[in-house]
């Protein structure tokens, strides 16, 4: 995906994370519980109601989901949280 500077990354991601957590088939616990959290999470960031600990537990969503799921969906559905954590981290603070 390319996006110009005029949109809104934490929409983005937000909108990318209501995917997963929707496509979710629920076999696996690690995606299943791990997409509904880091949905949660960025809602509260994208409303601006960041909580302490919330970059963390993106991390610790996100490195469980990619080491234990069982599928290709829950092991890729942190990518693009983890790569804006990189990139921009002070939209995570």
């Amino acid at each position: 995906m390319v996006f110009n500077d005029k949109r809104d990354v934490r929409d983005v991601l937000l909108r990318l994370s209501r995917f997963f957590a929707h496509e979710s088939c629920g076999k696996c616990y690690s995606c299943q519980l791990g997409t509904q959290r880091q949905y949660e999470v960025l809602q509260r960031i994208a409303a601006g109601k960041t909580q302490p600990g919330d970059k963390e537990r993106l991390n610790d969503v996100g490195w469980t989901m990619s080491e234990s799921s069982l599928c290709g969906l829950g092991q890729s559905a942190a990518w693009a949280v983890q790569s804006a954590m990189r990139v921009w981290p002070e939209m995570f603070a």
